[in-house]
């Protein structure tokens, strides 16, 4: 293999001008450098193929810039030691290099070792590229699911509007409630763009409940509470099974968000962290938005007794860590003013 440039760093002139010969025969363009510092400014100007570095330098050790090298795929690094060491050759390989050749080498034995790391640097190239590609293939799957999913949820809030179902800014300010306590949590933040996008399913389940109980202004007798108390079930069986990520997420929340902490909610009774923590949070955040907005049996409660009363439930109702995280972000410094 023929053509490449190279970069020798040795702070002995006869080895330099010695492997500068020997590439310069091999067909290779060859820069030299005597210490790291000069190394680093050649790297940094020209776009070597494979360095051969000196172990023993003056300042910096070779393995110190071999550390530097094995962050860039495209460079090939060899190390070149008159020190028959195989603590240093074991040293230099963990760090990425190559290869590892001793002085006094043989001429096709340094060419040799150079064409496999040439080689090898393409073959980690084309490795890259083939990751990078099925990064950005992952990434572009992941989008149109989004799109896909989104297009559900818009179809599905049609079929509630039709039944008189509330959505609109309700279910967006639950899911944006829902998703700084996830970031508060200190969830990842994939996670918690999940959870915004799930949550706004919560109450999917009202579309099996008759428009008389959704509505009736008055208190509902036990036999509509328990219909009523039925919208997380119904919302589970319509949401769960596709294997569709995020539906899966909507299935969980549609069915555990009613659930209490103290383990009087439903419909399965769960105590404490045997409720999902999606369903937990969205408690918190459904609850606050219930309550700060006008209802037909009541008016809206100011955002401070909402939160107030949050604060009075925690470790009966909701989760307290949910809901002291939720306080955290309802803080004056932490709100975004509208420009």
């Amino acid at each position: 293999m023929s053509g490449h440039t190279i970069l020798c760093v040795d702070d002995d002139p006869h080895a330099r001008q010695l492997i500068s010969r020997v590439l310069h025969l091999g067909g290779h363009r060859c820069d030299c450098a005597e210490d790291v510092h000069e190394a680093r400014r050649l790297l940094s100007m020209y776009p070597y193929s494979v360095v051969l570095c000196d172990i023993g330098l003056p300042g910096e050790s070779g393995l110190e810039l071999l550390a530097d090298i094995a962050r860039r795929p495209s460079l090939a690094a060899v190390m070149v030691t008159g020190r028959d060491d195989p603590r240093s050759a074991e040293m230099a390989l963990e760090l990425g290099a190559y290869g590892y050749v001793t002085k006094p080498f043989a001429t096709n034995d340094l060419l040799i070792t150079v064409a496999g790391a040439i080689n090898r640097s393409k073959v980690e190239l084309a490795r890259s590229a083939a990751l990078e590609r099925a990064y950005a293939a992952i990434a572009a799957s992941e989008a149109d699911l989004r799109r896909a999913y989104s297009e559900t949820v818009a179809r599905l809030s049609r079929v509630m509007e039709f039944h008189d179902v509330e959505v609109g800014a309700h279910v967006e300010r639950v899911g944006a409630n829902s998703y700084d306590i996830a970031l508060e949590l200190g969830l990842p933040q994939l996670t918690a763009e999940r959870l915004r996008l799930a949550s706004p399913l919560h109450d999917i389940g009202k579309i099996g409940i008759s428009e008389g109980i959704l509505h009736k202004p008055g208190a509902l007798t036990d036999a509509e509470r328990r219909e009523m108390e039925r919208h997380t079930d119904v919302g589970h069986e319509l949401l769960a099974g596709s294997g569709n990520e995020l539906l899966e997420l909507a299935a969980t929340v549609a069915w555990t968000h009613h659930e209490r902490w103290d383990g009087t909610g439903y419909p399965r009774r769960l105590v404490g962290e045997a409720i999902p923590l999606p369903g937990r949070i969205v408690a918190v955040a459904d609850v606050f938005d219930a309550l700060t907005n006008d209802r037909s049996y009541r008016a809206a409660w100011s955002r401070t007794d909402a939160l107030a009363y949050l604060m009075l439930e925690r470790g009966s109702s909701f989760d307290p860590t949910v809901v002291e995280a939720f306080a955290r972000t309802l803080q004056p410094s932490r709100q975004t003013v509208a420009a």
